[in-house]
């Protein structure tokens, strides 16, 4: 009976992510161009080399090394451009450096492979925006919504609102918000800051939170878990910086505005705080938290014969 053939084990990239995640973005894509040249199973090592590069512009795109960001990308297309997603992330890159017309052909390219891709229609629409045709893009963001299933409906119409004030910057956080969906990186932090949280491992949920930001910078409910978090730590301070950066990505986050009204009581402000759970009340009259909040501390301000 013949042996069977030995498998050949999938390429180890990993010192590639170890160098990007230190800083080294342009030490990583050497690297990776070096074991390119030494690949013996060339079948093999080009799906975990795309991975590789990916990560690696995730990471140098995260650092602001567009440029490096924007190499590895290219490498990584050069071995499979029949990956949309490599293509908008080449598109996200290049408008972050203000190279349109080069990234509305990698967004012409990726709805070409995948036409019906939500993250690339809406880049599309808000790049038509962001040069003056806002009519076209809203018609085609309506046609996403009405025909797409969209995680948060509410930050898409948040998003929709932005677009219409010519607020295109702050559109695109709320839409890539709404269509974020899966991320198994996220999920298994998130995961894991809730287990934590229940188990009352409170310093070490905030810390889960603290390693993945920097990844996910844009999002502003992880700024806002995070701050609420330090306030239960009794670090009001921190819970302050972290809730302003949630509310300068969405000023509209009603409950990150109720944890910064709370930090700021916390820090002996009550009456700034209170302009701030009066400011959730100017846009929902109806919002229960905020009410029950003020009235708290209004029992809290009275003698206790009139209580």
């Amino acid at each position: 009976m013949s042996p069977r053939p030995i498998e050949p084990e999938t390429p180890d990239l990993e010192p590639a992510i170890s160098l990007s995640r230190d800083g080294r973005h342009a030490e990583a894509l050497d690297w990776l161009s070096t074991r390119a040249r030494d690949a013996r199973d060339r079948s093999r090592w080009v799906g975990a080399a795309v991975q590789a590069y990916a990560r690696v512009a995730r990471s140098a795109e995260t650092a602001g090394d567009a440029e490096t960001a924007e190499r590895a990308l290219r490498e990584a297309l050069r071995l499979k451009p029949g990956y949309a997603d490599l293509h908008l992330q080449l598109a996200t890159v290049l408008l972050g450096r203000q190279r349109r017309p080069e990234a509305r052909r990698a967004l012409e390219a990726a709805l070409k492979i995948h036409p019906r891709y939500l993250a690339a229609r809406v880049e599309m629409a808000l790049l038509d925006a962001s040069e003056g045709r806002i009519g076209e893009a809203l018609a085609s963001l309506r046609d996403v919504e009405r025909d797409s299933k969209i995680d948060e409906p509410i930050a898409f119409q948040q998003g929709m609102k932005s677009l219409e004030r010519a607020d295109w910057d702050g559109a695109g956080t709320l839409f890539r918000r709404a269509l974020r969906g899966s991320d198994p990186e996220l999920d298994r932090a998130l995961d894991r800051f809730r287990v934590l949280l229940a188990d009352g491992a409170i310093e070490r949920a905030a810390q889960a939170l603290r390693d993945i930001l920097p990844q996910y910078e844009s999002y502003p409910d992880l700024h806002a878990m995070l701050g609420a978090a330090e306030l239960r730590l009794g670090h009001a301070d921190d819970a302050l910086a972290s809730l302003a950066r949630a509310l300068e990505i969405n000023p509209d986050y009603h409950d990150a505005r109720l944890h910064f009204a709370r930090a700021l009581d916390a820090l002996g402000s009550r009456s700034q705080a209170t302009e701030q759970v009066q400011l959730v009340l100017q846009r929902d009259p109806e919002h229960v938290a905020a009410r029950e909040l003020l009235e708290h501390w209004s029992a809290r301000g009275r003698s206790p014969a009139s209580r």
